[in-house]
């Protein structure tokens, strides 16, 4: 198997980020769960990966600033699976949901103000 080339783990990552924000409370609870518990759980765990960050970084695609809150968004999405909080009525009203939310927006303001000019 040929490995994913650096551009490609770099668009699969934008990619990833896009199915969270704060976008989501404005939608229905299919699309919470389609974006969130379906495509940014299975995707968040490869493209959220260290070993998958650490590469984006190395590659100067990603700064300091952006891998240090990639993580921090991996990290806490991953501490509410298996919680009472693992539903959608969560997501629309739990503050530590509405957090993922906003990081996973500001890691995309990031990267579009510092990458994407």
């Amino acid at each position: 198997m040929n490995p994913i080339s650096i551009d490609v783990q770099y668009e699969l990552y934008k990619e990833t980020l896009s199915k969270c924000g704060l976008f989501l409370l404005k939608g229905s609870d299919e699309d919470i769960e389609y974006n969130i518990f379906e495509e940014f759980d299975t995707d968040s765990i490869s493209f959220l990966h260290i070993n998958i960050l650490n590469s984006l970084l190395a590659a100067k695609l990603i700064d300091k600033e952006i891998y240090d809150l990639s993580l921090k968004l991996a990290l806490n999405f991953r501490a509410l699976e298996k919680t009472d909080l693992w539903n959608i009525e969560s997501v629309k009203t739990n503050e530590q949901w509405y957090e993922i939310l906003k990081l996973s927006d500001n890691i995309k303001q990031l990267i579009a103000e510092k990458f994407e000019e």
